[in-house]
């Protein structure tokens, strides 16, 4: 598959590798704190995230994608590819990638490669636009939520 588009997005985040890549990938955990995705679960019988596991999600603008795990390598990488068929995207393959320095900093980046159909490959530049958007709120939330957790676990602390 050749992919004509590609998007990364990064953020660094106050949290061991481990801890981030295990909550991150929790669907329960990912629903408290990515606003962005509506509904997310899994497909067929599967029950647990795996390489090869199929899940579903639907995003706040109402883009359903059901996907199929290609890698699934805790704490380091998830990437995931679009099965069924798509408005925008013709083909789609999402990469989470986590890489530590040291044990209470982690950065994840996302990347997104994908072609778009008709007649989104024509204002390929403004769906690129939205689409990063898109990634640096995902990022964004999740750097918010995991401030807001500090905080209450500093509050809690000192009563």
């Amino acid at each position: 598959m050749n992919l004509k588009n590609s998007i990364s997005e990064i953020e660094t985040y106050n949290r061991d590798i481990k801890w981030l890549f295990d909550f991150t990938q929790d669907f329960n955990n990912r629903k408290k704190w990515d606003k962005q995705t509506l509904e997310i679960d899994f497909i067929d019988e599967c029950e647990e995230l795996k390489k090869g596991a199929k899940v579903f999600t639907k995003s706040i603008e109402g883009v359903f994608m059901e996907t199929e795990y290609l890698t699934f390598k805790s704490p380091n990488e998830i990437s995931i590819k679009m099965l069924n068929k798509s408005q925008i995207f013709k083909d789609f393959i999402g990469t989470w990638n986590y890489s530590s320095s040291d044990n209470n900093k982690t950065d994840l980046k996302i990347t997104y490669s994908f072609n778009l159909k008709f007649p989104y490959s024509i204002i390929k530049h403004k769906v690129t636009q939205k689409i990063r958007l898109n990634m640096t709120e995902k990022l964004r939330l999740l750097k918010e939520y995991l401030t807001e957790l500090e905080n209450k676990n500093v509050l809690q602390q000192r009563v």
